[in-house]
């Protein structure tokens, strides 16, 4: 469950690029795109996250690239509910993006194809949700209510007056990892006794680690590019940048601008 603290941090990163969206493709009001943001991925904790999927956006039967879509992908279990109150879990592609921006930009530009024409431009937000779902955006009974309350208890039709001033962006919301499980290296990466701490030696890593490491000319471990590794722990920096604990020690997962080191 997201924090206080990660709900304000999400809104204020993805609020400003919906209105930027609105802006440039019309239709959807930003408080809409916004709240179902918060709803698909848990305002940004989902493991979606990882690949800038923020709207549950699937492939679909048409997997040709669009302006704001490369045709990256990933698949992930999901919840749909065809018929109300019975859920079925199933094996789904997703759209997969370099940025939130362009995952954003993407949902407008899907929201002004065809089969959304019946999702009108002008109207309120309960009237556009209610669309939307109607179009066959989610099959959840409930998403629409859940958005509806989101908007309100938030305050995000603030984020509709695109007269308003541009408040200030925070920092990038970190790429997220979970406790047990296994990533690869996405480059060779030195190993640390803490966070941002002592670079270790290759002696000082695990049987396992030293078979996948190499030493540099001072003598640090670096454990080589398409190593596996295995989370034991997460913590931040105070620059936003992700550092995950893994049997030999300390890597650094994700600077604090979002780029991710292992994937």
């Amino acid at each position: 469950m997201a924090t206080k603290a990660q709900i304000k941090d999400f809104i204020a990163q993805i609020a400003p690029i919906a209105q930027e969206a609105h802006k440039e493709l019309g239709k959807v009001l930003p408080s809409v795109a916004v709240g179902m943001a918060c709803v698909e991925c848990g305002y940004g904790t989902a493991g979606s996250c990882r690949h800038h999927s923020y709207l549950g956006h699937k492939v679909g039967s048409g997997k040709t690239a669009t302006k704001y879509w490369g045709g990256k992908f990933f698949t992930s279990k999901t919840s749909e509910e065809y018929t109300v109150g019975v859920h079925t879990t199933i094996n789904a592609a997703f759209r997969a993006y370099d940025s939130m921006k362009q995952c954003v930009f993407n949902f407008y530009e899907l929201l002004n194809t065809s089969i959304y024409k019946g999702v009108e431009a002008g109207t309120d937000y309960k009237t556009q949700m209610q669309q939307i779902k109607t179009a066959g955006y989610m099959t959840s009974s409930t998403e629409v209510s859940s958005v509806i309350s989101i908007i309100e208890k938030y305050g995000l039709t603030m984020w509709d007056n695109l007269d308003a001033p541009a408040l200030a962006m925070p920092k990038p919301i970190p790429v997220l990892y979970t406790v047990g499980r296994t990533y690869t290296l996405k480059s060779n990466m030195y190993v640390r006794a803490e966070p941002r701490g002592r670079k270790k030696t290759l002696a000082e890593l695990t049987a396992d680690g030293r078979k996948h490491a190499y030493k540099d000319g001072a003598g640090a471990a670096l454990l080589k590019k398409g190593t596996e590794v295995t989370v034991k722990d997460v913590k931040m920096g105070k620059d936003g940048s992700v550092w995950v604990e893994i049997p030999s020690g300390y890597i650094c997962a994700a600077n604090g601008a979002g780029t991710a080191y292992i994937a």
